[in-house]
């Protein structure tokens, strides 16, 4: 190699320099913004989609306090570039808000949204989706190819119905994922949706169903889903609420989830997981957070828990701060087969009339563990069905002085005998926080149950009579 002097260095500096000053600085793409309303360039959203062009950023603002009735489609041919669609805008395009009920798409009896992206990121935020109609995916239809990424952001999905005299999916949403796509959903909401097959067959997901296999990723970050519907007059129906299918090496992360109110219907069939019913294979990954499930219920042949969760194959699972209360059946059902792991951290499972909490090691060399969980109050509290569930620091059947379950308050009372004798380092570890999103550990040994400590104004400390903890805020 050729030795450069330092002699040469304030040359060469300046050659530098200079071409860098030739060289133009680079200039982040500014998006295309179109505009949609009364006041804007298109009367209709559909027609702004039509003119998006493919690898471009583009941002279609859509006109707040209106109802635009329309069947909006994305197609697999836009693969590259962006699109942000999003509603609640004032006449002037350049104030908005996030209010989703400002702005309605009402699908009058057809499919209101259709996402087939075959490539780059669309995000849709800030509508209500309603009437909408289809045998699969009434309000929402996702099924995207390439390395597209779809998000959902502050969208109320109320009032539409997936229905077939064949199997009827996804009333509210259906999703089908099978490649290297990403799907998140946040701070939305699906209500009063309703997946039926009118000829006996398969209904799953009245609210949200997904199908995520091959390399894909689903996030779902606060999530109400409420009071939606499944039926059939004679087949096994699951998911009224959020149904789950994750396979082959897709992950799917859930947290800040509420399901209450979801029924189903099987006439002579079996109603499993009407609240929710999720389920891994192969290599998938499932990580649960602060999930709600209350006041399900099914009415059929046989009625199952609120929650179905069943594991198979390689897949790993983890699950923290899940409580599940007030069922007319059972609560949470499980099982572990094949060379899964389960980890089973922080639940609270109370006050049904049948099984609270029934976990079942099906075979193979499945690893299912339960740690610092309460059920009480159930009909038969727990069962084990197998051999080989590793469990610790659970209260089983103690009464563990819940505030008021009568108003769905089961924070604990001081003296509860929950407090501070949880296991720290269960298998799997803790959840990041406990159901309020408040620190796991508040007094140096994590407590049982979905509950971190007792509620106060301000957590500082005083309720443990710790004099340490205490300071002085005068100036």
């Amino acid at each position: 190699m050729a030795q450069r002097s330092l002699s040469t260095l304030p040359t060469m500096l300046f050659n530098l320099a200079a071409l860098a000053l030739l060289s133009p600085p680079a200039v982040a793409q500014v998006p295309t913004v179109l505009t949609v309303g009364p006041a804007g360039t298109y009367a209709n959203i559909q027609d702004a989609i039509d003119v998006v062009v493919v690898g471009q950023d583009t941002e279609i603002r859509v006109q707040g306090l209106e109802t635009y009735t329309e069947n909006l489609s994305i197609s697999a041919s836009f693969t590259s570039g962006s699109i942000l669609l999003s509603g609640g805008w004032e006449s002037t395009f350049n104030i908005h808000n996030d209010d989703p009920e400002d702005t309605v798409i009402d699908g009058d009896g057809s499919g209101v949204l259709d996402i087939s992206i075959g490539g780059g990121s669309l995000e849709v935020r800030a509508f209500t989706l309603t009437n909408g109609f289809a045998t699969q995916g009434a309000g929402v239809f996702i099924m995207p190819s390439g390395d597209a990424v779809v998000t959902l952001n502050k969208i109320l999905v109320v009032e539409n119905t997936a229905a077939s005299a064949a199997d009827a999916l996804g009333g509210g949403l259906w999703a089908i994922l099978s490649g290297s796509q990403r799907l998140e959903i946040r701070d939305s909401d699906f209500f009063l949706n309703q997946a039926g097959s009118t000829g006996g067959d398969l209904a799953l997901a009245g609210g949200v169903g997904i199908n995520a296999a091959g390399d894909s990723r689903v996030v779902i970050d606060e999530m109400e889903v409420v009071e939606n519907h499944i039926q059939s007059s004679g087949a096994d129906i699951s998911g009224g609420g959020l149904f789950l299918q994750i396979s082959e090496t897709a992950e799917a992360d859930l947290q800040g989830i509420f399901m209450s109110g979801n029924t189903g219907d099987s006439g002579s069939g079996d109603v499993s997981g009407v609240g929710g019913w999720w389920s891994t294979s192969d290599s998938a990954v499932l990580r649960v957070e602060r999930v709600g499930c209350v006041f399900n219920a099914g009415v059929g042949g046989d009625t199952g828990p609120q929650i179905r969760s069943t594991h198979s194959g390689l897949s790993t699972v983890k699950m923290t701060e899940i409580g599940v209360a007030q069922g007319e059946a059972d609560g949470l059902s499980l099982d572990a087969s094949g060379s899964s792991t389960v980890n089973l951290v922080n639940l609270t499972v109370v006050d049904h009339v049948g099984t609270g909490l029934e976990l079942m090691k099906i075979g193979g060399t499945a690893t299912l563990t339960l740690y610092n969980t309460i059920a009480f109050g159930n009909g038969v509290n727990f069962s084990d069905f197998g051999t080989g569930v590793d469990r610790g620091s659970n209260l089983i059947g103690v009464d563990p002085l819940f505030i008021d379950p009568s108003e769905l308050d089961y924070h604990l009372m001081p003296g509860s005998p929950a407090f501070d004798v949880g296991d720290n380092t269960p298998p799997g570890g803790l959840g990041s926080t406990d159901f309020d999103e408040r620190p796991r550990i508040a007094d140096g040994t994590v407590d049982i149950g979905i509950f971190e400590g007792l509620i106060v104004i301000l957590i500082d400390g005083f309720e443990s009579g710790n004099t340490s903890a205490w300071t002085n805020t005068v100036p």
